[in-house]
């Protein structure tokens, strides 16, 4: 007998409904639809009395229902390439963590390397399941005519990420690579290397044409004569792709002073490389990076490096899209720039042996 009504509480608790919850309630329920979505055209006794029904049903109610009811899902959507890669992962972090404190959950699709047509499936995935703002943090972002990002950006906040995509309406934000470039290379001239090497990461995103921008100004501020034999391109950002095109410089350049690496990885995969040919840094070959992921810190020596604020850049982006979700007003969109500074640790070094400037 006990199990019988145990199997019933069960069958009651797994498909409990709007109606189910009205029923015990003795309530319409529309009233109950009022309650669930905090009006407060119900008195306290009817509430308490559905809001006991609610809870001895164990009743969950509907999130589309809900969505369709009251035009809002308090969803936000974020496309960006693989969040195993550190850069990426922090912006979600951050705009996860200012969407939760504005009352929205993420849905977050991740695109791996050489997987970029699933772009185009998330976007229509997000759209239909009516996300009410859009981040896309997709660098190597290019826009096909039947795109659904236009339409996207039609429709909703949208907020492109690290992305030279000009799409009116749309907000983007990014760090400002060129004058990190520009910082860390200076940096270098500024300790007397003249025969400065640079690693880029990929030269089809807009952050590795950026810096290398940088690296070229702060030659040219120098008076230093801009070499292409001293610019080795990487088909990625890793340890291996630094590891190789260090010993491409070092086959060029032989006597180089300085290299600034494009990314922390790239720096660690150059300096594996230099202590391979005997060369010890910083007193032989000094090396900046870009990106101070956490294990820059605590290699030896310490990586000097350019911070990347990534998740101030996807806090950003969040609220962004928050204060136009608040807003009736439509606006052409803007570009905001963050600063990535400059972090100066222990693996550079003067080239005359005097003391760091």
């Amino acid at each position: 007998m006990a199990s019988g009504k145990a199997a019933a509480r069960v069958r009651r608790v797994k498909g409990a409904t709007i109606r189910d919850v009205a029923r015990r309630a003795r309530v319409s329920h529309q009233t109950v639809s009022r309650v669930i979505n905090g009006h407060e055209s119900v008195t306290d006794e009817t509430r308490e009395r559905v809001l006991r029904a609610v809870r001895e049903l164990e009743y969950v109610p509907s999130a589309v229902a809900r969505s369709l009811s009251s035009q809002r899902t308090h969803t936000l959507g974020m496309v960006t390439t693989d969040v195993s890669d550190h850069f990426f992962a922090e912006a979600v972090a951050g705009a996860e963590a200012e969407a939760r404190k504005r009352g929205y959950f993420m849905i977050i699709g991740s695109i791996e390397e050489g997987s970029e047509d699933d772009e185009r499936t998330y976007l229509h995935l997000m759209l239909e399941r009516r996300v009410e703002g859009l981040i896309v943090a997709v660098p190597r972002l290019r826009l096909a005519e039947d795109d659904p990002l236009a339409d996207a950006v039609a429709r909703i906040p949208t907020v492109l990420v690290a992305s030279d995509i000009d799409l009116a309406g749309a907000d983007h934000v990014d760090i400002d690579n060129r004058r990190g470039g520009h910082e860390a290379t200076g940096y270098l001239v500024a300790q007397n290397h003249r025969l400065i090497g640079t690693i880029t990461g990929p030269l089809d995103w807009p952050s590795a044409r950026a810096r290398l921008d940088g690296y070229r100004d702060a030659l040219k501020d120098a008076g230093i004569a801009a070499d292409r034999t001293l610019v080795e391109p990487c088909v990625d950002w890793g340890l291996e792709s630094g590891r190789r095109a260090a010993e491409r410089l070092l086959a060029s350049a032989p006597k180089l002073s300085a290299i600034f690496a494009q990314s922390d990885l790239l720096a660690l995969g150059a300096i594996a490389t230099l202590r391979a040919r005997g060369l010890r840094v910083p007193d032989d070959v000094s090396v900046v990076g870009f990106d101070d992921i956490p294990v820059s810190s605590v290699v030896d020596p310490p990586l000097t490096t350019v911070r990347q604020p990534m998740r101030e850049v996807g806090e950003l982006a969040a609220r962004l899209i928050g204060d136009r979700a608040a807003s009736s007003r439509k606006t052409k969109g803007s570009r905001h720039t963050l600063r990535a500074p400059l972090i100066i640790r222990g693996s550079v070094a003067r080239l005359d042996g005097g003391r760091i400037r």
